[in-house]
C-alpha cells in the first residue's frame, strides 16, 4: 500500500507520466483510426509552396522626367498596389489603364505592358490555408528564392506643358464649335517625336490617331507633290475657268467648288482650294503615280507599332481608281480614301523637313528603376518622298493659303513675326446607307506649319461634326491651331529661344521689324512692346521707320500703298513681309538665300504682267 502514497513526490509524478502518455496514446488512436481522413487533409493545407512577390510596375514620364503614371501602395497592406495619375487628366488618354489584374488595359500601359510590369519574384514557406491558421503564411518559415524585377520606366516625347495646351484648346473649341469632338497632333517634323497628342471628349479607343476619315482638301499637298515630282503640271500652268461647277461629260457626275475663282494655276487653286483644278490635276498623273506617291507617303499603312488603336486607314488601288471617270479626280481633292490624323501630320512633317519621311516616335527612352538610361531611341528616317526643291514650292503655297487663302483666321496678332503655313481641309462624311456624302455633318482640319520655313511644329487640328454657321476648316480648326501656338509661344519653357525674349517677355522697346506690317498689326505689337509709336502718310501698310528725335522711347512709321498693277519696291523687307505683300497681288514667289531682300526682280514700279513669277535675293546683314 505504500505505493500509493500520495504524499509521496516520486509517486506524483509517476502518475502525471502515465497519465500524459495515455492522453498521448489516446490522441494517436483518435488521429489515425477514427479522425484519418480529417488530419490528412490538414496537413496536406500546412504543405510547403511558393508565393509571388509582386514586381513594382515602371513609371510612365513627359520627355522632362514628369511623371504621368506612378504606382500607390497600400500602407496596410504592402502587397497591394494601384496606378494613378499624378497630373490628373492631362495625358491620361495616351497613358491608358491598368487592369484589376495588373495588366495594362489601354493605351501604352497595353503596348508596353510586359516593359513596364517587369518580373515578380516568390519565396517558399509553410501555409495553412485549411486550418485554424486561417490561410496565412506560418511565421518564420519563408525564404525568398527569387527577388522580384520592377519594370523599367517609361519616358515619352510628349511635353506635359504642351499636352495641357492643347487639351485645354481642344476643349474650348468643341464647345465654340458645337462640335461632336475634337483632336490635335504636335509633331517636331525633323526628329518625328509627337510633343502633344489629344481629343476631347477623351472616349472611345482610336479617336486620336486610329479615326480614319476622309481628309479633304488637305490631301491637296499630295496631289500637289505628285505632280511637281512627275513633272506633270508645272507651276505656270494655268487651267480654264469652269465657273462653280465642272461636268467633263454628259454622263459624269459634276465636281463643284465653293465660288468661281476664272483660270488659275497650281498654286493659286491651292490657296482658294479648288476642287475642280485638283480634280483636274490628278487626271493629268494619273492612277498609278497618284497611288504610288500616296503610298509613299504612308497611306493606306500604319506608321508605327507604338500607337495604341491605329489603324492603316484605305487606298485605293490603281484599278480601283480608275473603274470610272470621277474616282481618280475625287481622290485628287481628299475624298476616295481614308486617312487617320497620324499618317496627315507626318506627311506634312515630310514637306516641312525638306521631303523626307520620318517614323513617329512616342517613346524617346527608357530607364531603370534607379534612373539608369536603358535604351534611347533615336529618329528614324523611312525615305525621301519629294526632293528639297519641291517640298520648298510646296510649303511657299501653304503660306500663302494662310496669308490669303482659306485660312486667313489662323493669322495670329499675339504673334505676328511668326509666319505660318498650312492647309484647311472639310470633308462631308460619306452615308453607307443613302451612298452619298451629307452635307450637314463634316470633318474640317487644318494642318499648319509654324514657321513655313524651318518649321519647329507641325500641328493637326480636326473638328468632327462643327455645328456653327461657318463650319469649314478655316473658320473652325483655324483658329484652334492659331491659339495652340499662341499658347506654345507665350510659354517660358516651350516658346523656342529666339522669340523668349521678344514676345514671351515684351520688354524689348521699339526695335522690332514693323516695315511692311498692316498699320493695326504694327500698333498692337508696339503696344505689346511697350513702345510709343505714330504714324504718317497715307495707306494700310508700315514702309519705312525712323526714331522719334522729340520722345526717345518712341519711333515713327510712314505709311503708304502697294499698287496692284506695278511691282511693290521690296528691297529691305524680310522675307515674311515680302511674301505678305506679294501674297496680295496674287504673285508667286521663288527666293534664294537668307535675311532681307537686296534684289529683286521684276523691279519696283515695273508693269506686272499676268503670271508673273518674283525673284527675290536675300542676304544676311553685315
Amino acid at each position: 500500500m505504500k505505493w500509493f502514497n500520495f504524499t509521496n513526490p516520486l509517486f506524483i509524478i509517476k502518475i502525471v507520466v502515465y497519465c500524459m502518455i495515455c492522453v498521448m496514446a489516446l490522441q494517436t488512436f483518435l488521429i489515425q483510426v477514427p479522425n484519418r481522413e480529417v488530419y490528412q487533409a490538414e496537413t496536406k493545407g500546412m504543405a510547403i509552396r511558393a508565393k509571388n512577390i509582386y514586381a513594382e510596375r515602371g513609371q510612365i514620364m513627359d520627355r522632362n522626367g514628369v511623371p504621368f503614371a506612378d504606382n500607390l501602395r497600400d500602407s496596410v497592406n504592402v502587397e497591394d498596389y494601384s496606378r494613378i495619375f499624378l497630373q490628373g487628366s492631362v495625358a491620361s488618354k495616351i497613358v491608358g489603364k491598368v487592369g484589376k489584374d495588373g495588366k495594362g488595359s489601354e493605351g501604352l500601359e497595353n503596348v508596353f505592358d510586359e516593359r513596364l510590369r517587369g518580373s515578380e519574384g516568390f519565396s517558399v514557406g509553410m501555409f495553412a490555408e485549411k486550418s485554424k491558421f486561417g490561410g496565412r503564411e506560418i511565421f518564420g518559415q519563408s525564404e525568398k528564392v527569387a527577388e522580384a524585377e520592377p519594370g523599367k520606366n517609361l519616358v515619352l516625347t510628349i511635353d506635359r506643358n504642351m499636352q495641357e495646351i492643347v487639351e485645354k484648346e481642344l476643349k474650348a473649341g468643341v464647345a465654340e464649335f458645337k462640335a461632336t469632338s475634337a483632336s490635335a497632333v504636335v509633331v517636331d517634323p525633323y526628329t518625328g517625336e509627337v510633343l502633344a497628342m489629344a481629343s476631347y471628349p477623351a472616349y472611345g479607343k482610336n479617336d486620336i490617331v486610329g479615326m480614319s476619315y476622309e481628309p479633304g482638301s488637305t490631301f491637296k499637298v499630295i496631289t500637289a507633290a505628285a505632280a511637281l515630282e512627275n513633272g506633270v503640271v508645272s507651276p505656270d500652268s494655268v487651267f480654264a475657268n469652269e465657273g462653280k461647277c465642272w461636268k467633263w461629260s454628259e454622263k459624269s457626275e459634276k465636281i463643284c467648288d465653293t465660288h468661281i475663282y476664272g483660270d488659275m494655276d497650281m498654286a493659286e487653286a491651292m490657296v482658294q482650294s479648288s476642287n475642280i483644278v485638283y480634280g483636274k490635276i490628278a487626271d493629268k498623273i494619273g492612277a498609278e503615280k497618284l497611288y504610288h506617291m500616296a503610298a509613299h507617303f504612308g497611306f493606306g499603312m500604319k506608321t508605327s507599332d507604338e500607337f495604341y488603336g491605329e489603324e492603316s486607314g484605305k487606298l485605293l488601288e490603281p484599278h480601283d481608281l480608275t473603274r470610272d471617270d470621277r474616282t481618280l479626280k475625287t481622290m485628287g481633292f481628299g475624298h476616295a480614301l481614308m486617312a487617320t490624323p497620324i499618317q496627315l501630320v507626318m506627311a506634312y512633317s515630310a514637306v516641312a523637313n525638306g521631303g523626307k519621311m520620318m517614323v513617329p516616335m512616342i517613346v524617346k527612352e527608357w530607364r531603370d528603376s534607379k534612373g539608369n538610361l536603358v535604351e534611347k531611341k533615336e529618329p528614324i528616317e523611312l525615305r525621301r518622298v519629294i526632293s528639297e526643291k519641291t517640298a520648298a514650292d510646296i510649303r511657299q503655297m501653304l503660306h500663302r493659303v494662310v496669308n490669303n487663302g482659306t485660312a486667313k483666321k489662323v493669322m495670329s496678332k499675339k504673334i505676328p513675326d511668326v509666319v505660318f503655313g498650312g492647309k484647311t481641309g472639310t470633308a462631308e462624311k460619306y452615308n453607307a446607307e443613302t451612298r452619298k456624302y451629307d452635307r450637314d455633318h463634316q470633318v474640317a482640319s487644318f494642318i499648319g506649319l509654324a514657321p513655313v520655313e524651318n518649321a519647329r511644329f507641325v500641328c493637326m487640328v480636326l473638328v468632327d461634326d462643327p455645328q456653327t454657321a461657318q463650319k469649314h476648316g478655316g473658320n473652325t480648326a483655324g483658329p484652334i491651331f492659331r491659339r495652340i501656338m499662341e499658347g506654345i509661344y507665350y510659354h517660358p519653357e516651350l516658346s523656342p529661344a529666339s522669340y523668349n525674349l521678344a514676345i514671351v517677355n515684351p520688354k524689348g522697346g521699339c526695335d522690332a521689324d514693323f516695315v511692311g506690317m498692316k498699320a493695326d498689326a504694327a500698333k498692337a505689337l508696339a503696344d505689346s512692346r511697350n513702345c510709343k509709336v505714330q504714324f504718317e502718310g497715307e495707306g494700310n501698310r508700315v514702309i519705312s521707320k525712323r526714331k522719334d528725335r522729340s520722345d526717345s522711347l518712341g519711333i515713327t512709321l510712314m505709311l503708304g500703298e502697294m499698287v496692284a498693277g506695278k511691282m511693290p519696291n521690296l528691297k529691305g523687307l524680310s522675307l515674311k513681309d515680302a511674301l505678305e505683300i506679294a501674297g496680295n497681288i496674287r504673285m508667286n514667289v521663288e527666293y534664294t538665300g537668307k535675311g532681307r531682300v537686296v534684289a529683286q526682280s521684276p523691279k519696283a514700279d515695273e508693269e506686272l504682267r499676268k503670271g508673273q513669277i518674283c525673284k527675290l535675293t536675300l542676304k544676311e546683314k553685315g
